[in-house]
């Protein structure tokens, strides 16, 4: 499933490299947080910078596609409590986890075209490939879970954008369902492995190109 979509969203890419009616740069704010299956982990919300490239491409008055590949993290952060031998705390040690991700994503946008601008509602598929990690407790994340290297999924987003006579400007807010879990952990856990579910929303700018 995840080869499949990966190859669709390449060929979707290239198509959208051969035919760019305006060619664009996406940049803004990320926020993340992880849903573990067991118990609390990294369910505190991540802020991390995204940018992404793409394109907007095979354009009617009502409808076009669009297509982006860039940089995103998933992660969360948290606190986890330090307790003494009465079981009375002691300390409290903030900990926060980041996977690095090549993303990927193609989707077909419905418009409402208005004076010189026009908003959009749109969804697509997605892909995220794991590059690297970082966190500030690595033997208790990087050595404890194991991430999956590609997570495929859905990108839902809204957004408008206002065009010059050449240059177009925008906002873009987006909402990525990945189709599998971000990782689990090595060692099972009470019987069963606790599974990280990773949460995305992303808050960009655009500023883009018409060729």
């Amino acid at each position: 499933m995840k080869k499949v979509i990966i190859c669709l969203l390449l060929t979707l890419l290239n198509l959208s490299l051969l035919s760019s009616q305006v060619i664009k740069i996406e940049n803004g704010l990320s926020i993340s947080s992880i849903n573990s299956t067991k118990f609390n982990l990294l369910n505190d919300n991540l802020y991390t910078y995204s940018l992404l490239l793409g394109c907007d491409y095979l354009e009617h008055r009502y409808f076009y596609l669009s297509s982006g590949i860039g940089y995103i993290q998933k992660g969360g952060t948290d606190n986890i409590i330090q307790l003494d031998e009465n079981t009375h705390p002691v300390n409290t040690i903030p900990i926060k986890g980041k996977w690095d991700y090549l993303h990927l994503n193609t989707s077909l946008r419905i418009r409402y075209p208005f004076e010189k601008s026009h908003l959009y509602l749109g969804a697509g598929l997605k892909a995220d490939v794991l590059t690297s990690s970082t966190d500030n407790n690595k033997s208790y994340l990087s050595e404890g879970y194991k991430m999956a290297s590609i997570i495929p999924g859905m990108k839902i987003e809204m957004g408008i954008n206002r065009e010059g006579k050449r240059l177009v400007i925008g906002v873009n807010a987006s909402y990525l369902i990945d189709f599998k879990d971000a990782g689990k952990s090595i060692l099972p856990i009470d019987g069963a492995h606790n599974k990280l579910r990773a949460s995305n929303t992303l808050l960009l700018f655009t500023l883009g190109y018409r060729l």
